[in-house]
């Protein structure tokens, strides 16, 4: 509905923070993607309410491939919740979903997962594949994005959503807690590249394993060259 309302609109920004080619799963979902969100914050526009959205796989042989897009204007704020569960299968069900984020001038985005998507039996039969690609880019100064994230189901996942600070004086925060049991395999963790000058960011992630499960967490921080005072 957004590409036929508002086609400049997302022209201008889909595929602008997860390109296509980025990795294989983000060129699956750019080549199969139907469904997803679109929010678009106007200048000056504090959103009152918390947005939310939900995804559930409920066919058998199916996957999931939404794709979100939330774009912060100059002086605004939004919170998103999103969510998503399936039914208990003996097969296993791909979930390669997108995320980009866009924060101008002084703009503020907090965006929240809990993932409960179906984890697979007590012997590692079924369950989702979790492998998805997030990022968010504070293209403003002064602008800020928290990642939240909740990882207690999917039999796989696979996800590292990662914050590019190009403006000055932004700020970024992630905050993860991912709980696996049983032969589940959590390979989580975020990236921060520093690029804009007094960036500041701040990672917290929590694992709990138990069973035999693996839980990984994957972290990068990275200042480059003109990010003085970082």
């Amino acid at each position: 509905e957004a590409i036929q309302t508002h086609p400049d609109l997302v022209r201008q920004y889909l595929g602008t923070v997860v390109p296509y080619g980025d990795n294989f799963f983000a060129a699956l979902n750019s080549a199969v993607f139907s469904d997803g969100s679109f929010v678009y914050i106007p200048k000056g526009v504090r959103c009152p309410m918390e947005l939310s959205s939900y995804f559930r796989i409920n066919a058998r042989n199916t996957g999931q491939f939404e794709r979100t897009l939330i774009v912060a204007d100059d002086d605004s704020y939004v919170s998103y919740l999103e969510g998503c569960t399936a039914p208990m299968r003996d097969e296993n069900q791909l979930h390669a979903a997108i995320v980009e984020i866009i924060v101008m001038d002084r703009a503020e985005v907090k965006y929240s997962t809990v993932q409960n998507w179906y984890p697979g039996d007590e012997h590692g039969r079924g369950g989702v594949l979790n492998l998805v690609t997030k990022r968010g880019d504070l293209r403003g100064d002064h602008s800020k994005l928290s990642w939240t994230q909740v990882e207690t189901g999917s039999a796989i996942t696979w996800k590292y959503p990662s914050c590019l600070l190009r403006g000055n004086d932004a700020v970024a925060e992630f905050y993860s807690v991912a709980v696996t049991n049983n032969y589940q395999e959590a390979d989580t963790g975020t990236k921060m590249i520093h690029i804009g000058k007094n960036t500041r960011s701040t990672i917290i992630s929590k694992g709990i394993s138990a069973g035999h499960s693996q839980n990984s967490y994957r972290g990068l921080v990275m200042a480059t060259a003109n990010a003085d005072n970082a």
